[in-house]
Formats: structure tokens, sequence, C-alpha cells
């Protein structure tokens, strides 16, 4: 090899090693985010894998939907982390490759097959349909496939010790994250229903209110906006009858959860859109209410009661289970009923409170949070 062909052999082999580190560290930002993003919100990835599990007939993994939606997380985690940071880097990219030949098939069949709308890759951060996420997945395993056939350039550059000791602190970290957000609420919520969003409609968008007149001679019927009709011309008054009115309503807020009595009678704007504070116990499945959750209710109930703000509990479960609990918990409160999806988006705890004002969430709390009127000043400010 001459003089020449060296240089150009070492250039090329430079270029290589920074292609091959560049593509690692990439990889590795992708696994670190999206094992983040999910182990911040173990509740929300666990009713995804339960969709999963419901709709691949797969009944026996039920209970472990919670253990794998920390579990799934964080090991996705740890090997983005190894990944950016260069550590045990060759075990990580194979960690990496058998991460996505499960994925890559499982991604495939549900953009053909539609069983589940939105495959939770991103937990509540990003939303992709099922097509774009099999061709993410493409371009992920390509970019897996690039480092393993040059891995001859993934070098560790600490201590084996050390290394480990890296890796073992960010599986910590990880866990430590859903258990906080298991225990609480997640430290950052992706969720629509955020601490300071306010429900209520556009105040712009108005209901508009029209009236049908009949022509008494052709018999054709006319609509007018309410405010534009010729009532002031008595020649076409003469000519013309009225029929009838319509009303067309405002739109609501895309974020507005509809809110039913027992009647079935629409009370969201009582409940959600009150201008009085409002103390919302937000239980999705009131089975779980049991004496010990119970008895922090009540805690909750009487500051309440204390400072005269209003108190429902809102669920999706049977209203006749409903009266039983209330009844067994010996809590008295006025309930009314929302679809079990929107109550989970609006907290994840079962249950949970939320305070309100005026269609502002000013709080969010699960009953591990302890019951004070300090956690009142916000709503009555």
């Amino acid at each position: 090899m001459n003089y020449q062909k060296f240089l150009e052999f070492c250039k090329k082999t430079t270029i290589m090693k920074k292609a091959v580190h560049i593509v690692r560290i990439l990889i590795g930002l992708l696994f670190v985010f999206s094992g983040f993003v999910k182990a911040v919100d173990p509740w929300g990835f666990q009713f995804k894998l339960e969709d999963y599990f419901i709709a691949f007939n797969w009944d026996f993994f039920m209970p472990f939907a919670l253990f794998l939606a920390i579990l799934v997380p964080a090991a996705e985690f740890i090997i983005g982390f190894a990944l950016l940071l260069n550590l045990k880097p060759k075990y990580a990219i194979w960690g990496a490759l058998i991460f996505m030949a499960f994925f890559l098939p499982l991604t495939l069949y549900l953009a053909i097959t539609d069983a589940v709308s939105d495959c939770g890759c991103f937990g509540e951060a990003i939303k992709l349909s099922n097509w774009n996420t099999f061709y993410k997945n493409i371009i992920i395993t390509a970019a897996i496939i690039f480092v393993i056939w040059q891995r001859k350039y993934l070098k560790s550059w600490l201590k084996n010790a050390v290394e480990w000791i890296l890796i073992a602190v960010s599986g910590l970290f990880i866990i430590g994250v859903s258990v906080y957000g298991l225990t609480y609420l997640p430290i950052v919520d992706f969720l629509p229903y955020k601490i300071g969003v306010d429900l209520k409609p556009d105040p712009n968008l108005k209901d508009k209110y029209f009236v049908i007149y009949k022509n008494k001679t052709t018999g054709q019927l006319e609509e007018y906006p309410a405010n534009q009709y010729p009532w002031d011309d008595s020649l076409w008054m003469a000519e013309h009858e009225f029929v009838d009115t319509r009303v067309e309503k405002a739109a609501k807020s895309a974020l507005l959860i509809l809110t039913y009595d027992n009647d079935g009678n629409d009370v969201t704007d009582s409940v959600l859109l009150s201008k009085k504070p409002t103390m919302l116990i937000v239980s999705y499945d009131i089975k779980k209410v049991n004496p010990k959750t119970a008895t922090k209710l009540k805690e909750w109930i009487n500051i309440a009661n204390k400072f005269n703000v209003n108190t429902f509990l809102i669920t999706s479960s049977d209203e006749n289970l409903v009266k039983k609990q209330l009844k067994n918990s010996q809590i008295d409160i006025p309930y009314v009923f929302a679809d079990d999806i929107a109550l989970k988006m609006l907290i994840r705890a079962n249950p949970g409170i939320v305070m309100m004002r005026d269609g502002v969430i000013k709080a969010k709390y699960t009953l591990n949070h302890k019951a004070n009127e300090k956690k009142f000043d916000k709503l009555l400010r």
C-alpha cells in the first residue's frame, strides 16, 4: 500500500468511525426519549398495554400489565443511556436490535390491521399513525444494523466497574421516575388536561339564532339569521308567514368532558365550568374506593366543606354500584357520570382529586398527597 492509498484509507476509516458514533448517539437519544416518556406515565402505558392484550386476546397477560409498563420503558431507557454515553456499547446495540426485532413486526401488523389505533411508542408525548410508526421502526432498525455491522468502532472508554455503576444508576433513576408517577402524578404531564388548562369554550363563539318563514304564494321556506330578516318590509311580511326558529349551538371546547347526572341530563356547565371553586373526586372505577381510600377522601371532603367548595364525584361506573360504594364508605356527595377514557386522561389516579374554578384546572392530586388547607389556596385565590 503506497502513501496516497494509506491516506485515503485513514480518511475513509475516520469518516466511517464518525458516522458510526453519530448514528449510535442518535439511536441512544431516541431510546432515552421513548423510554422516558413512557416511564413518566406508567398508568398510561399500562392502559395502552391492556389495549394490546384485549386486541390480541391475551387476557392472561392482564395481571402483568403494570409490571411490564415499568419494565419495558426502563429497559428501553437503559439501552438508550448506554448507547448515548458509549457504555458497554456492543451489549447495548444488540439490546436495541432485540427490541426492534419484536416491535418491527408488531407495528407492521398494527399498520395492516389497525388493531390498536396508536402504538404508544412515545406515550402521550407524540402520537403517530400506525404506518408512520412502522416506517420509523424500519429506519431505526436499519440504523442499528449499520452500527452492528461496523461495531469494531464501538469501544468502551471507562473502566468496566464504572460502566456498570453508571448503567445501574440510570436504571434506578428511570424506575424511580415510574414509581413517583405511580405514587403521585407524572413529573412531566403530557396529557391534554394539564394544570392551567381552560376548558371553557371560546368566548367569541356564540349561539346563532335563525328564523324560518314560508312564502304564502310559492310555499317555499326561507331561513334568515334572526337579526337580518326583513321584518321592517311590510310588503315582504304580508307575503310571508312565520314557521319556526332554529338555534345553532356554539362549538364546545374540544377538551370539555361531557358530564351527565343520573337522569342523563347534561350538567357539564354546572360541574366543570362553574365559577365557584370546585373539587372533583375522579374515579373511573368506583370499585377501587376501599375503606382506606374512603378515609382519605373524607379528609379532602371535610376541608372542601369548610371552605364552601363544590364537591362532586365524577365516575363512569354503574349508578347502583356508585350508590352502594358511597353508602358503604359513608360518603355523602353528589355524583355525575362521564366517559371512562376521558377520566383516565383527566388524571392518572383512581380515585384522584382535581381542583377547578371557572373551567380552569387549578391543581391535581392523588390520595397519597396529604389533604390540608394549603392545597386549597390556589383554588380560593
